[in-house]
């Protein structure tokens, strides 16, 4: 994604195409629809005519603005929040405006109207106004309250990152560091891809994203396991099951290669001769499951020391405060083997 999308994904308006934006949208629509039927001085047996009538005027004017507002969005988005409010009241009143001029005159010109004086004209385009710029307000102040519980969300997602990435750099460094050292004189090429590993760790853990693609997660988790190889030899072994065709789905930053640490430092260490790792990655019912399973010594438990808590509960609350009930962290535990698994909406990135 590009930085200008970014901009405007975090701005007033919201992507027009999510479900629970629709669904608001729509609800209020039938509210102004049901607002201007019972504001309708008639026989209470034509309500109901009323109000199929008021229905697809008030659809009209949704759509419309559900339009405009949806091709102005990344525009708008890059201005004050206060501007961007006050033009979106603009448009949307201006759009009620039209659409009721619209309704007079066609009504004028088949003759519906021909009873009805100017008094009346004005009358219902002052209600229409007054009753519209109520739900737009409405409209607004829910659009401000998700536009701020994302920029929460983001600021708190941010935060945890941050706590990872400050517990990975010390011992990881000093033990990434002493393997190079050592292989100086024995591999340099193997001492050189080390270094190049060892960048893209870093340059991965300055970046300031909360998100990215699997494959980049992918990459970054390979990175690191290149280098552990280095210092563990054969006690480390991997095997990969993933699906090449999800590369493009958006994840949080460090949901994985943490988890992968945790393997290595309490599964595959503790043991003498060291162990496999599985790592699976595929798509389950259009949610992404991602999964890592290590061995454990049959003489006890998986060490559930302070650090491996810290990780995985870090995870855990920022797929809570992203993704609430849709996304699931599990762990499963037997005499000699250890499961972490998380399962988060498949999302595919748009590609501007």
């Amino acid at each position: 994604m590009n930085q200008h999308s970014t901009k405007s994904d975090q701005g007033l308006l919201p992507n027009f195409c999510d479900v629970t934006v629709v669904f608001m949208l729509a609800l209020l629509v039938e509210l102004f629809a049901l607002v201007l039927a019972l504001a309708m001085p008639s026989d209470s047996k034509l309500f109901w005519d009323h109000l199929a009538m008021n229905s697809l005027f008030c659809q009209w004017i949704g759509l419309l603005d559900a339009a405009l507002l949806c091709v102005l969005r990344h525009r708008l988005n890059d201005l004050d929040m206060h501007i961007t409010a006050l033009l979106s009241f603009f448009i949307m009143t201006l759009v009620t405006l039209v659409v009721s001029l619209l309704v007079i005159s066609i009504g004028e010109y088949m003759g519906f109207y021909s009873q009805i004086d100017t008094q009346w004209h004005n009358f219902y385009i002052f209600r229409n106004l007054s009753i519209s710029a109520l739900i737009s307000v409405v409209v607004l102040r829910y659009f401000y309250i998700q536009a701020q519980w994302k920029h929460n969300i983001e600021t708190q997602s941010h935060a945890q990152i941050q706590a990872l990435k400050a517990r990975i750099r010390p011992h990881f460094l000093f033990n990434s560091m002493n393997t190079i050292a050592s292989l100086i004189h024995i591999d340099a090429q193997k001492a050189e891809k080390a270094v190049e590993d060892l960048s893209d760790m870093f340059r991965a853990s300055l970046m300031e994203k909360t998100a990215h693609s699997l494959k980049d997660e992918i990459d970054l988790t390979r990175s690191y396991l290149d280098i552990e190889t280095l210092r563990l030899g054969d006690r480390l072994q991997t095997e990969w099951q993933e699906d090449s065709q999800d590369a493009d789905i958006e994840i949080p930053a460090l949901c994985l290669q943490p988890l992968v640490e945790n393997a290595i430092y309490h599964g595959i260490e503790p043991i003498e001769q060291g162990g496999l790792i599985q790592i699976k990655i595929n798509i389950v019912n259009n949610s992404l499951c991602l999964s890592v399973t290590n061995p454990i010594s049959g003489m006890g438990r998986m060490d559930t020391n302070n650090s491996n808590h810290m990780a995985q509960d870090n995870i855990r609350k920022r797929l809570s405060l992203l993704y609430g009930d849709r996304a699931d962290f599990e762990v499963e535990e037997s005499d000699n083997q250890y499961r972490v698994t998380l399962k988060i909406p498949a999302k595919q990135i748009i590609k501007q």
